[in-house]
């Protein structure tokens, strides 16, 4: 029997596969917005230098959509004191946000484990919801690197909280 983060795994795998071999273009309604996601993510770990504390960290991403159904990515990531900022987009090594239908998908893969964000929208594009799963291998925790620049190894479960989802008119990234 798959325990449950095993299912999570597969799902998040059978995603990016879905992912590379079916994206979609970008819905009409979308090209030339930009959607803003936010959440927090909180895990009991143990650090790379032995200690053991909750991880936390606020997670923002605006994410815009060209007029040629290109996809532009800014993270802005918050841990503590640390911080991280990044823009990607499809010419920078690429982002793996891609549409699967009418699904905003991406995967981002941690030295042992990855987290899956899907921002889905109403029929009118207008509003949208986020969720984000994160998962591992069976019997192996999630390894990641910190902010902080830290290797953490999760002694418990994530627990994913305040998911916000908009969209704009325009691009966010312009000035």
């Amino acid at each position: 029997m798959l325990t449950r983060a095993v299912r999570i795994v597969c799902l998040v795998g059978l995603a990016g596969l879905i992912i590379a071999s079916h994206a979609d273009a970008a819905p009409q309604q979308l090209m030339n917005k930009t959607i803003t996601v936010g959440f927090g993510v909180s895990i009991p770990a143990k650090g790379s230098d032995g200690s053991t504390l909750i991880t936390s960290r606020q997670t923002s991403r605006q994410i815009y959509v060209s007029t040629q159904s290109r996809v532009f990515v800014k993270v802005a990531r918050r841990a503590g004191r640390a911080s991280e900022n990044k823009e990607v987009g499809p010419g920078d090594g690429g982002t793996t946000m891609r549409f699967v239908g009418n699904n905003l998908v991406g995967v981002l893969q941690f030295a042992s484990g990855a987290s899956q964000l899907m921002v889905t929208f109403d029929s009118s594009f207008q509003t949208c919801t986020a969720s984000v799963i994160m998962g591992a291998d069976r019997g192996k925790p999630i390894v990641w690197k910190g902010i902080d620049g830290r290797t953490y190894t999760s002694t418990g479960k994530p627990t994913v909280s305040g998911l916000i989802c908009s969209i704009v008119q325009g691009n966010a990234f312009a000035g």
